[in-house]
Formats: structure tokens, C-alpha cells, sequence
């Protein structure tokens, strides 16, 4: 494969290398590259980087600033593409190949297409159709409030636009007319000013014999000019007025041009071409480039083009679509035989049957064919020696049965689908089919409903849509149902197919039915992929590792691994990252109804229960690694099957946590629901850790709101002092302190009532923390000092160092600035001894705000420096952004603006991350007023 990257700006923004997509970083790293790319061959100045970053003037920092960005759009093209920026005097510039920029390419094949347009229409419109394939969206689709793009992007719109009137009137010049009805209808609605379109529309409806709709066409043309834009129509226009009421015959073209056509006699067996075909322009793209080498490096070679994906997706559709746009480029043949590796009722055909099918189609008499599958092979390749043949091999079983169907020498293109992937058809060249993107999904369905409905009801046309996965199948059923039921709306349907969250029970009609389609699918599975099926769909989380599946099914990780991964290659799951698998909504539910019906109750409450312990002991371990001095609980041991995943360190368990942070919380959800009460205040406090460190507040409130509910049901004081106290530490930083002064009330009286001393000198200390966020520093200082004092006679050294560093921040504020050096010094100290590096990075936090008060501003920046080193050690972005709020005050006290902001910013976009806004608008806020005078 070619080693260059692929830049693509025709719609969403992306790179791609080896054919995926790179990371490319945050928005402004992407905003950057999007703005060399649009300038490819030109300097793009520094003050334009910064208007299109910030949208500000440039400040004297901002090269220094935007040099940095640089080197991190380099680092994300590093793997491919770095080399291409070079750093000229007055910024920066792409140096880029126009064949590595989809919109150059468009620009390439538009300007041949035009070129051929007089010539040879057929070549035009040809041209013209593979540039328009290129486009998936809007011309820099993720940039539409960046001005510095606007030009840009406009430009691109209309070309694009301009194209499509270039290629209708290369279609109208072959003679076409009924086909383009519908399309020109929607663009001339879109564009009720470009009378071109009005102009062509009228023309294929007088060829489609609608002279009357032609003339009425005018009518609203003419209407439309005057009343919003106040322009007469051009003489144009009113010249096809006149031919259409004159009959003329100039309205057709004079000659029709010569197409590469197949003759009468040759043998077309394609199946008729889908009239509502939507999207798929990437595919659709590559297949078409097959006919002149442009998709492989050997044109010479045989082309086998593989389309897998899963049930309803489209991939016979897509092949017959573009087996008609290719027929004319293979004058031999244009083969369809439906191979029924998926058909209701009915064995997958063999190889032998094929061939003698496909030999039969090629005028090979009966006679002439061998028994013997072997020779009858042999006999195939023979045929198609020197012959130029499309075969379209449909709804393959697997590799095994299309092998001996394959052409060995060149002139043949081969268009094979199957609902599983073909890795062992090493010639065929891959393409993995997903669902539709929204905007395709609504124009399908709207066009197969064929009235105003979708257009009056464009909020439940989003909601079907969704309803409906974007799955190709069940969006022309549900429109087929709504266009056979005119006193429906479609808010009724999507009514109807959200009732009880079972869509399948409505995507029928007819003999077409989406739960069939899975159901086949299914069916072709053994026993093993069945079972791991079924009990995927008990799964309550959005997807699944292989280690908690293995947990699920009580099977080893590597069957878990090779089951899951087999289920990949049916197109019964999906892998959106290495490791990771989840279900389409409506296969999600197919799994669901499927484990209902066939695995017994038993069997499911006990992969459910070793799903949520496998959740809750890995968590435990993994918090455990994350603070080793948080009081531990006991959560016994795993049910029988269940083998919690392996963390060696806090690294691996932040690793874990982010990965499957949203599986422990359904998990938790799922114990709920079926109440298991000590296991869900459980998974509560094996989040704790995890939510604190990424600032996952709200996440935790309903943790522990859950786990508090679970414990009144037990009537577990302790866990419920437990709860209280740690809801009172989240709510007060959520900007909630009245509901956190009174969770902390709570646990303290709670604690006091079963005298747990533990549990009161942790309210103080976290009440302390909660009046300081309060501004009541003599408070805090009453709670921490008796934090400190509990802490003491317990022999707590741990809590109490910590203490320590905390009565040194409130006597710091308080401008006893002495007494609380000497405080958080000795807290820091002890934690030292103890390797505490938590208790470490806090009490350098404590020092850096004394020093900061003391007026000591690099002091200060040097405690922060290191307490932001060692939060980062430990993963906590919650702490690591008060650390670099802390530094940017720092540096606008030491008259360092461009370091000031860019702390600030960082602090801002971390506190935004963990939806803690109160703190971001804080640090905002300061941001805004630096310089303003007092």
C-alpha cells in the first residue's frame, strides 16, 4: 500500500496513513492543519494562525505561542507527513502533492471532465461523477466558525456545485432525462437561484413526456426570480420555454454519443439498478476506479473487490449500483449469480453449482462441462481468458466457496459480497461496509417516502433515522411503512419504533424483515459463537474487553478472544479500537430478544453476576493501586468463572478505569436494578479513586447517591457515613455547597453515633477543605486541627501529615504565614518519610499558596512546578488543573502574560473535561481581566 498520507477535506477532517486514520490531537492542533492545508503551497502567516486559534489580536507572545501548536501539529503527522511543513520568515507552509488532497483531486477531475464535456459526454460524465464520489460532507465540514477557512470553503461549495451542473449536462447529452427528475427537483430547491438547474430540470421533464410539469417548472422559476431576487428569467431560460411549447426538437441531443456499450447479444444478467440510491461516494468511488487501474498499482491483474459488512448494510445494493456504472467498460459479459451463503430456507450453493451456473451464462453447453469441480474450474478460467467479464459473486458464505470462482488471468473484474469478511482471499482488495452517515440516512428515507412528510417533521425524520441505526434495511422499511400509510406522521413511527425500545418488531415488511436478516446470521454460527453472542447481549455497558467477555461467558481470555474476533469477521460485532467490541444498536437488541428466548434464566442471572464482579474486583484492585493508603473494604472473592483482569501498577489501572469507565457504571446500574445492594455501594468506592483523579464529579455524586440508597436498604450505618462524607467532599467543588454541608453533617453524626473515630477526623478534614472553598478560613481551620487531633490519637501518620499541610494553607490565609510554613513543612516532610506522594504534591500546593501570599511569586511557581510533576505522576487532572490555575496567577504576578495564559488555558480546558464549569469560569474569569486596570 502507498506510503503517503491521505489528507481529506471534503467533508470531516481527517488524515489518513495505511489507510486509517492518524490522531491528530485537540481542535486547535486540527484547526492549524486544516489552515496549511487550505493554504498548501503558500506561507501561512503567524497572525492569521492566532485570528483562527483565538479569534484576538496577536499579542507580542503569540509566535512563541503558535510555534509551540506547530510543533504538535508536527509530532501528530510525525508517523507519515512531518517533513512536509517548512517553517518559512512570516509563518509557515504545506508542501503537498495536489494527488494526496481529495480536494485537488476533485479540482483534477473537474477540470477534465469539463475539458471532455463537448466531446465525449459519456468520458465527462464519468470524470465528473468519480470527483463529486470524493466529496462525504461539507468542504471542511469541523471548521464552520473558523473565518480564516470561510474563503476556502465557499470556494470549494461552489465548484462542487458547479461540477454537478457540469455532470447533468453530461447526462442530458447521452439523452438522459427521466433518471434525473428527482435530483434536479431537490437542487432546485436548494438553489431556487441558478436557473441553470431550472434549465435542466424542465429539459428532463419534457424528455420523461411531462411537457405540462416542464412549463409549470417555468412558471415557479419565473415566480421564484422575481419575487427573491427581482430578475427576470434570462434568455436562455426562456429559450428552453419556448422549444418545450414548440415541441422542439433541439431539446434532444442531435446525435447521440457513442458509449463503450456492451452489443445486444451480449449476456447482462445484473439485476435492475436501485433508483433511491444515497451515499456511499467514498465506495462507490473506488469501485468505479477499478475499470482504468486507478484503485491498484497492476490494471493488468484480475480485480476482485470484496464487500463485506453486516446484515441490511447495503452491500448488494452498492454492488449492483456500481456493476450498472461499470458494464459499459466490460464488453464481454456482466455476470450476477446469487451465491445464498445467507438466504432463509435455503443451502449455500456450491462451488460446482456456481460454475455450472456461470459456464451456462458464458454459452459453455452442458455438454461441454466437466463433473469434476476441479475441472470445471479450470474450464471457467479458460473461458474467461482474454475475455472482458464483470462477475458479481452475491451473498457469499466464505472464502472457501468463492476460491474456485476465481478468474485467473486479466480482463475481469469480480465483485463479490458476503456478511462475512473474506481475510482468506488473499487476491480480493477489502471493503468493509458501516452503517449510513446521518445526513445520507434522512435523504434515503425521505426519498423513499416520496412526499412532504419528512420535510415537515424534520426532528422525528432525525429520530427514526437514529431509531433505526442508519442501517440501510431498516430505514427503507420503516420509509416503505410510512409511505404505504399516508395518515401516519412521522412522529408516529418514530413513536412506534421506540415503544419499549424494540424497534425490530416494526423493520418488517413483507418478506423483508431486519430480525430475519440477524437471525440468518445467526443461525450460521456454532454453538460456542451462539452462546458468546447471546450473553454479549446481557452486557448493560456500551461495549466489552476481552478479558470482562471471557468473565461473561466463564471461558478462557484467549476463546474469549478468538469467539469475539469471530463474531468481528461475521459483521455480528463491531471493533471500533483494537481490544474493544461492541454491538449495532439493532444487533444489540437482536442478542438481547435471542438471549431471552434461548438461554435459560439461570444461566443468565450467573454470567450477569460474574460480568459485575469481574467489574468490581478488577476496580477494587485497580483503586487500591491508585491510592494504597485509601481504607481498604473487603469484597471477597470472585464467583466461580470470573478472573478479574491483571494490574501491575496505577498506570495499568488508569489504563483500565478510562477504557471501561462507562462498563463499571452500568455495571453498578445493573446491580442496582437487581439488587445486589452490597455491590453497589461497593462499585461506588471502587470508583472513588478514579472519578477524583480525572474530576468525574457528577459520575461520582451518582455513584455514591446509588450506594448511599443501597446502604439505608441494608442498613449499613457505616457505609452510609461512608457515602455521606464522600458526597460532601463532590458536591462542594461541583458548586453545590449547600448540599455538601449537609451530607457532611450527616456522615459526622452518623460516624459519632457507631463511634467510628476514623470516619469523624475524615468529615473534619473534608469539612475543612469545604469551608475553604467557602472563604471561611477560621472554620477550616477549626475542622482541620481536629482532623489533625484524630488523626494523631489514632496513630493515623499517613491522614495526619496530610492535616498538617491543610492547617498550613489555612493559617497561610488567615496571615499567619510562619505558623503555616512550619505546618505544611512538616507535612511535607512526614509524607516524604512515608512515600506519600499524594500527601507530597498536596503539601507542595500548600507551600506554593503560602508563598504566593507572602508575596515570594517564584517560590511559589517552583512548589507548584513540582506538586503539577507529581499530579501528573499520579494521573489527576481534577488536581493537576488547580496546580496550573495556581501557576498562572504565579506568572501574571511575575509580569508574565503569555505563560500566564497558557496555564490558564490549560487549567480551563481540564476543569471543562471533567464538567467541573464553576472552576473553569473562575480561572476564565481571571484570564479575562489581566491587563484591565483595577
Amino acid at each position: 500500500m502507498d506510503d503517503r498520507p491521505e489528507f481529506r477535506v471534503l467533508g470531516p477532517f481527517e488524515v489518513l496513513a495505511h489507510g486509517r486514520p492518524l490522531d491528530l490531537g485537540g481542535p486547535r492542533i486540527r484547526t492549524l492543519l486544516a489552515l496549511l492545508i487550505a493554504n498548501a503551497g503558500r506561507v501561512t502567516g503567524v497572525d492569521t494562525m492566532a485570528d483562527a486559534l483565538w479569534d484576538v489580536d496577536a499579542t507580542p507572545g503569540t509566535p512563541r505561542t503558535v510555534r509551540t501548536y506547530m510543533s504538535r501539529v508536527r509530532r501528530s503527522l510525525a508517523p507519515v507527513a512531518a517533513d512536509l511543513i517548512e517553517t518559512r520568515a512570516a509563518g509557515y507552509a504545506l508542501r503537498l502533492e495536489p494527488a494526496l488532497l481529495d480536494a485537488r483531486e476533485f479540482e483534477r477531475l473537474v477540470t477534465a471532465g469539463r475539458a471532455a464535456l463537448a466531446a465525449d459526454p459519456v468520458t465527462a460524465a464519468d470524470l465528473l461523477t468519480r470527483a463529486l464520489a470524493l466529496w462525504r460532507g461539507d468542504a471542511y465540514e469541523d471548521f464552520s466558525g473558523t473565518v480564516a477557512l470561510l474563503a476556502e470553503t465557499r470556494r470549494l461549495q461552489a465548484l462542487r456545485l458547479g461540477a454537478l451542473e457540469d455532470r447533468i449536462d453530461a447526462d442530458l447529452a447521452t439523452g438522459a432525462g427521466e433518471a434525473l427528475i428527482g435530483e434536479l427537483t431537490g437542487l432546485s430547491d436548494r438553489h431556487p437561484g441558478h436557473e441553470r438547474l431550472w434549465g435542466q430540470l424542465m429539459t428532463a421533464l419534457y424528455r420523461a413526456g411531462r411537457q405540462a410539469d416542464a412549463l409549470d417548472a417555468f412558471t415557479r422559476a419565473r415566480t421564484v426570480l422575481v419575487d427573491q431576487f427581482g430578475l427576470d428569467p434570462s434568455p436562455r431560460l426562456a429559450g428552453i420555454h419556448r422549444r418545450i411549447l414548440d415541441n422542439d426538437p433541439r431539446l434532444w441531443p442531435a446525435a447521440r454519443p457513442v458509449a463503450v456499450r456492451p452489443p445486444a447479444a451480449v449476456r447482462n444478467d445484473l439485476p435492475g439498478d436501485i433508483a433511491d440510491f444515497a451515499g456511499r461516494e467514498t465506495e462507490l468511488s473506488r469501485l468505479l476506479a477499478t475499470r482504468d487501474g486507478v484503485a491498484h498499482s497492476a490494471p493488468t491483474a484480475v480485480v476482485i473487490e470484496a464487500i463485506d459488512g453486516m446484515a441490511g448494510i447495503g452491500k448488494t445494493t452498492l454492488a449492483i449500483h456500481a456493476a450498472h456504472r461499470l458494464a459499459g467498460h466490460y464488453r464481454d459479459a456482466q455476470l450476477f449469480i446469487d451465491l445464498h451463503g445467507h438466504t432463509s430456507g435455503q443451502a449455500p450453493a456450491t462451488p460446482a453449482a456456481a460454475l455450472d451456473t456461470l459456464l451456462r451464462a458464458l454459452g459453455v453447453a452442458a455438454d461441454r462441462i466437466p463433473r469434476e469441480p476441479d475441472a470445471r474450474a479450470a474450464l471457467w478460467r479458460a473461458e474467461l481468458a482474454g475475455r472482458s467479464v464483470l462477475v458479481v459473486l452475491d451473498n457469499a458464505a466464505d472464502a472457501a466457496q468463492v476460491r474456485p470462482l476465481l478468474p485467473g488471468s486479466p480482463g475481469t473484474l469480480l465483485l463479490i459480497t458476503s456478511r462475512r469478511r473474506l481475510v482468506g482471499l488473499e487476491a480480493a482488495h477489502i471493503l468493509s461496509l458501516d452503517v449510513l452517515p446521518e445526513a445520507t440516512a434522512v435523504a434515503l428515507f425521505s426519498g423513499i417516502v416520496g412526499d412532504d412528510r419528512p420535510a415537515a417533521e424534520a426532528g422525528a425524520v432525525g429520530d427514526v433515522v437514529a431509531l433505526c441505526g442508519y442501517l440501510p434495511l431498516a430505514l427503507r422499511i420503516a420509509a416503505a411503512r410510512l409511505r404505504t400509510r399516508p395518515a401516519w406522521t412521522v412522529a408516529h413511527l418514530a413513536d412506534r419504533l421506540r415503544q419499549a425500545g424494540r424497534p425490530l418488531a416494526e423493520l418488517s415488511a413483507g418478506d423483508r424483515s431486519v430480525a430475519a436478516a440477524f437471525a440468518l446470521s445467526y443461525g450460521h454460527l456454532d454453538a460456542a459463537q451462539q452462546r458468546m453472542f447471546r450473553l454479549l447481549g446481557l452486557n448493560p455497558g456500551p461495549d466489552i474487553d476481552v478479558a470482562a467477555a471471557a468473565a461473561l461467558a466463564a471461558v478462557s481470555p484467549a476463546e474469549a478472544e478468538r469467539l469475539l474476533e469471530s463474531l468481528v469477521d461475521d459483521h455480528l460485532l463491531q471493533q471500533p479500537v483494537t481490544g474493544r467490541f461492541r454491538f449495532h444498536d439493532l444487533v444489540r437488541q437482536h442478542a438481547q430478544a435471542t438471549a431471552l428466548a434461548d438461554e435459560p434464566e439461570p444461566a443468565r442471572t450467573a454470567a450477569l453476576r460474574r460480568l459485575v464482579a469481574f467489574h468490581l474486583h478488577t476496580g477494587h484492585r485497580g483503586s487500591r493501586l491508585l491510592d494504597q493508603q485509601h481504607p481498604p473494604i473487603d469484597v471477597g472473592e470472585p464467583p466461580p468463572g470470573c478472573v478479574p483482569a491483571p494490574l501491575p501498577d496505577d498506570t495499568a489501572s488508569m489504563t483500565w478505569f478510562d477504557g471501561n469507565h462507562e462498563g463499571v457504571l452500568a455495571a453498578r446500574q445493573a446491580a442496582e436494578d437487581a439488587g445486589w445492594d452490597t455491590w453497589v455501594w461497593q462499585l461506588a468506592w471502587t470508583l472513588d479513586n478514579f472519578h477524583y483523579r480525572r474530576g468525574h464529579l457528577q459520575a461520582n455524586i451518582t455513584s455514591w447517591l446509588a450506594g448511599l440508597a443501597a446502604a439505608e436498604r441494608l442498613g449499613d450505618v457505616a457505609v452510609q457515613a461512608r457515602a455521606h462524607r464522600r458526597l460532601g467532599l463532590v458536591y462542594g467543588p461541583f458548586g453545590m455547597p449547600a448540599e455538601a454541608l449537609h451530607h457532611l453533617n450527616r456522615s459526622l453524626a452518623l460516624a459519632g453515633d457507631i463511634g467510628d473515630t476514623l470516619g469523624q477526623a475524615g468529615v473534619h478534614f473534608v469539612l475543612a477543605l469545604h469551608w475553604t472553598n467557602e472563604k471561611d478560613d477560621e472554620r477550616a481551620l477549626e475542622h482541620a486541627t481536629s482532623a489533625q487531633e484524630l488523626y494523631g490519637a489514632l496513630d493515623d501518620g499517613k491522614w495526619e501529615a496530610r492535616a498538617f499541610s491543610l492547617i498550613g494553607a489555612c493559617l497561610s490565609r488567615l496571615g499567619r504565614h510562619d505558623e503555616a510554613r512550619c505546618q505544611a513543612e512538616a507535612g511535607l516532610a512526614r509524607c516524604l518519610d512515608r512515600g506519600d506522594v499524594y500527601g507530597q504534591a498536596d503539601a507542595l500546593d500548600s507551600l506554593a499558596a503560602i508563598a504566593a501570599e507572602t508575596g515570594d511569586h517564584d517560590e511559589a511557581l517552583d512548589r507548584s512546578r513540582q506538586a503539577l510533576s507529581l499530579w501528573r505522576h499520579l494521573d489527576n487532572t481534577y488536581r493537576q488543573a488547580a496546580t496550573l490555575a495556581a501557576m498562572g496567577d504565579a506568572h501574571q504576578a511575575l509580569g508574565h502574560p503569555d505563560q500566564a495564559r497558557e496555564e490558564w488555558q490549560q487549567a480551563i480546558a481540564l476543569y471543562r473535561a471533567g464538567n467541573l464549569h464553576p472552576a473553569a469560569d473562575e480561572v476564565e474569569k481571571r484570564a479575562a481581566n489581566w491587563g484591565r486596570p483595577g
